[in-house]
Parts: structure tokens; C-alpha cells; sequence
């Protein structure tokens, strides 16, 4: 009898370790396939889908607000969350704020420059130092690569004018 409760404890912990090398081995190679969608889509410049519902906006300043600097921009999204650059996480993204109306292409991952300024850490506002004058800014969300979604979820354009 000892024997045969041994037998089948040693049965059981056999096949709970297959259960769990096959989970293992399984997920192992569903990582190693995701790795190589995420490098095909950076290097194609495939985008994301975005997100269903999604929107983005500025909370402040308001169109047509004049203000004196330094200026907070507050961002604003729904249907939608926030996650750092390079994480991909489905129905997520991160903000990209233009400045002054640069042209960009959005069928590509958006460059860094003055004028195109990248949340790349998840952030939800920044303290810009602008001149005197008019000025526009826009949202533009992008996934994990910095690619805008498509179609793109970009804010209305805001023009404000700073003191």
C-alpha cells in the first residue's frame, strides 16, 4: 500500500511538472513571437490601432487664453491609459505636445526636437518657458514606439498668447 500512494504522489508531481515545463515552453515561445511582431512593426513602421472611444485633449491653458509663462500644460485622455515608451500594453500610449504647429509625418514614430516634445515616462503635464507672442500647441498620442495610432488621436489645436 506505502508503495503505491508513493507511485502515485511521484505520478502526480510528474505530471504537474510536464503541466507546468509545457506552460513554460508555451510561453516562452509566445514571447519569442511577440518580440519579432514588435520588431517587424517598429522597422515596417506598422501602426497601432488606436484605441476604441479614445480621446485626447488639453485641460489647460484653454484656446484663446492669454497667460504669462512659464506655461502649464495639462493633458487630458479617455478611453484610453497611459504607459511609459517601449511598454506595450493594448488600448495604451503616451503624450507628444507640438509647439508652434511643426509638420510631421503620423504615419511614422515622432521626432524629438524644440518644437515636438516627448512623455515618453507617462507624464500628464509640463511647465513649457515660451516667448512673448502666439502660440500653438497640440496632443498627439503615440503607442509604445512613438508612432501616432491610427487613426491618429490627436487634441483640437489651441492657439494662446503669452505675456
Amino acid at each position: 500500500m506505502k508503495h503505491t500512494i508513493k507511485l502515485i504522489a511521484i505520478s502526480t508531481l510528474l505530471l504537474s511538472a510536464t503541466a507546468v515545463y509545457a506552460d513554460w515552453k508555451q510561453d516562452l515561445k509566445d514571447a519569442a513571437i511577440q518580440k519579432g511582431n514588435n520588431t517587424a512593426a517598429e522597422k515596417l513602421g506598422i501602426a497601432t490601432p488606436a484605441p476604441a472611444g479614445a480621446k485626447v485633449y488639453i485641460i489647460s491653458p484653454k484656446n484663446g487664453d492669454t497667460v504669462t509663462g512659464p506655461v502649464l500644460v495639462q493633458f487630458g485622455l479617455s478611453g484610453a491609459g497611459i504607459a511609459p515608451a517601449g511598454t506595450q500594453v493594448d488600448g495604451t500610449g503616451h503624450h507628444h505636445l507640438l509647439v508652434d504647429d511643426p509638420t510631421v509625418d503620423l504615419s511614422q514614430a515622432l521626432p524629438m526636437t524644440d518644437q515636438v516634445k516627448h512623455f515618453g515616462k507617462g507624464q500628464t503635464e509640463t511647465t513649457l518657458t515660451l516667448k512673448p507672442g502666439k502660440h500653438t500647441l497640440q496632443l498627439i498620442f503615440a503607442d509604445w514606439k512613438h508612432q501616432p495610432f491610427n487613426p491618429s488621436l490627436s487634441s483640437e489645436k489651441i492657439t494662446i498668447t503669452v505675456k
